[in-house]
């Protein structure tokens, strides 16, 4: 599969993970015949703008991990650069915070209390996975310079790059 163009590594990366996460079972779940249906009135509009920030961040932040990291989402084919600037430069993780703010604008549109039942599900999934794997293997494969990242960049509350980034 490495062989493959990166464009093309890239869309079968994001159909299985996010496609599936933030796409297939969410729909399942909102649209299925136990949602556990929430009245939350004129909020369900909040849905759009949630939808499409989520969105967004995900074409985005898939982007910037094809062309300047040189890799994709998938964790067997992973970047092999770090990728710290544009949206990585404000959050540390808004791939994650693009998938959460997807899945949140699809409960609400739904008025779903399943889909944001499992919205806390896959939030805590993703701390657990940051915490536990992720940042362990970035600090072991690109040392000082994600140390440093670290220092700089919040892991989940976006936040302004200070004038030295």
């Amino acid at each position: 599969m490495n062989r493959a163009p990166l464009w093309i590594r890239a869309l079968i990366a994001t159909a299985l993970l996010p496609g599936m996460i933030a796409g297939y079972i969410p729909f399942r779940i909102g649209t299925g015949t136990a949602p556990w249906p929430v009245d939350i009135g004129p909020i369900r509009w909040l849905a759009l703008p949630l939808l499409v920030a989520g969105l967004t961040l995900l074409v985005v932040t898939i982007w910037q991990f094809a062309w300047t990291g040189k890799g994709t989402l998938a964790p067997w084919d992973a970047p092999t650069r770090l990728v710290d600037r544009s949206l990585y430069g404000w959050v540390r993780n808004p791939m994650y915070l693009g998938v959460l703010s997807t899945i949140l604008g699809q409960g609400s549109w739904w008025q779903s209390g399943a889909v944001f039942c499992y919205a806390a599900f896959v939030a805590l999934a993703f701390h657990a996975r940051v915490i536990l794997f992720e940042e362990p293997t970035l600090r072991r494969l690109f040392g000082p310079a994600f140390e440093a990242y670290l220092a700089r960049v919040p892991r989940w509350i976006p936040r302004r790059p200070r004038a030295q980034d």
